[in-house]
């Protein structure tokens, strides 16, 4: 074979390498502020609604926080994430039992209905 023809044959050899993709940190939830416990957000987008929503069923204290509102000492939040810090969590009337309501979730309930009440109506609002 000529010296000519070996050196116009090339070969093109290409490698795909699998590079893995970056791992991405995960997203957690950073509580800055009490929230309202049914929209969870600083201020409400819609008072009326989340007025429904707190009337609607039965309040009682958080299970994560104990109804202190508090993250635990390991969490970056301030407030609790599960519940915004409100110390507050829905329960459907079948799952709870009324009677078993602490004091002070009935109290910190009323504050945020009376808040919100005096949102929609349009009257001062109230401090959270």
């Amino acid at each position: 074979m000529p010296a000519s023809l070996i050196a116009s044959q090339s070969v093109n050899v290409s490698v795909r390498l699998s590079v893995p993709e970056p791992v991405r940190p995960a997203v957690a939830r950073v509580v800055r502020v009490r929230s309202c416990p049914a929209c969870c957000e600083a201020q409400c987008p819609d008072p009326a609604e989340c007025l429904h929503f707190l009337t609607a069923n039965p309040w009682d204290d958080c299970d994560s926080c104990t109804g202190s509102g508090r993250a635990g000492a390991g969490s970056r939040s301030r407030y609790c994430v599960d519940c915004g810090g409100s110390g507050l969590m829905e329960y459907t009337a079948a799952s709870l039992d009324t009677e078993s309501i602490s004091d002070r979730a009935k109290v910190r309930h009323a504050s945020h209905v009376e808040r919100l009440t005096a949102l929609v109506t349009g009257s001062v609002a109230v401090a959270a």
